[in-house]
């Protein structure tokens, strides 16, 4: 599933189809959807695991603002079952780029990361023919985020032969969106480039 994952990918397909009135900017109770240009990368980081996937996606191309920086660690649980573990970096600036850089990643720890925590580790499934669903609710995750705020995340990663999709959302305890990527579908990514 990590080689399948590894690559760049791009939702540009499913952007340039959307309506007019959803291209407008993010917000957390808005329709909106943006354009994104995702690299996942294979990365050596031995502090994390033996299976390791760094995500750098960017706004509006592969030049556009970084958007989004995430650690994906893979890893079994007791019962044999393929969980990975969600990671923020605390400030990811000397990793921006640093995707394809040989060693870049060997010297990064947890102390770099804010972890969503081993209760909020998505379970991945295999659904035939190379297809996996990993999927997390907020009945099983919640999470003090960096704001201070405490969040439910119900988050989905669906890999298969039509792509790459992803949605994730946090809900505040009063039921308020603190965030949702993106709000009315998952994003749709296509790949773009291989490994």
């Amino acid at each position: 599933m990590l080689a399948a994952l590894n690559g760049t990918w791009s939702n540009q397909r499913q952007f340039d189809a959307a309506p007019a009135a959803l291209k407008v900017p993010p917000s957390p109770t808005g329709e909106w959807l943006d354009h994104q240009h995702a690299v996942f990368a294979r990365v050596h980081a031995p502090a994390l695991g033996e299976q390791v996937l760094y995500l750098e996606w960017r706004n509006g191309g592969a030049t556009g603002p970084v958007s989004r920086q995430r650690i994906w660690s893979f890893r079994r649980d007791a019962e044999g079952s393929l969980r990975m573990d969600f990671h923020a970096f605390v400030d990811g600036t000397p990793w921006v780029g640093k995707a394809q850089v040989a060693g870049a990643f060997e010297t990064l720890t947890p102390a770099a990361l804010r972890s969503y925590g081993p209760d909020c580790a998505l379970r991945f499934v295999p659904r035939g023919a190379g297809a996996w669903r990993g999927a997390i609710t907020s009945a099983q995750c919640t999470l003090t985020a960096a704001s201070g705020r405490r969040m439910g995340i119900d988050a989905v990663v669906e890999l298969d032969a039509q792509g790459l999709r992803y949605r994730e959302t946090g809900t505040l305890a009063d039921g308020r969106p603190a965030f949702r990527v993106p709000p009315l579908e998952p994003y749709r990514f296509e790949r773009v480039l291989p490994p």
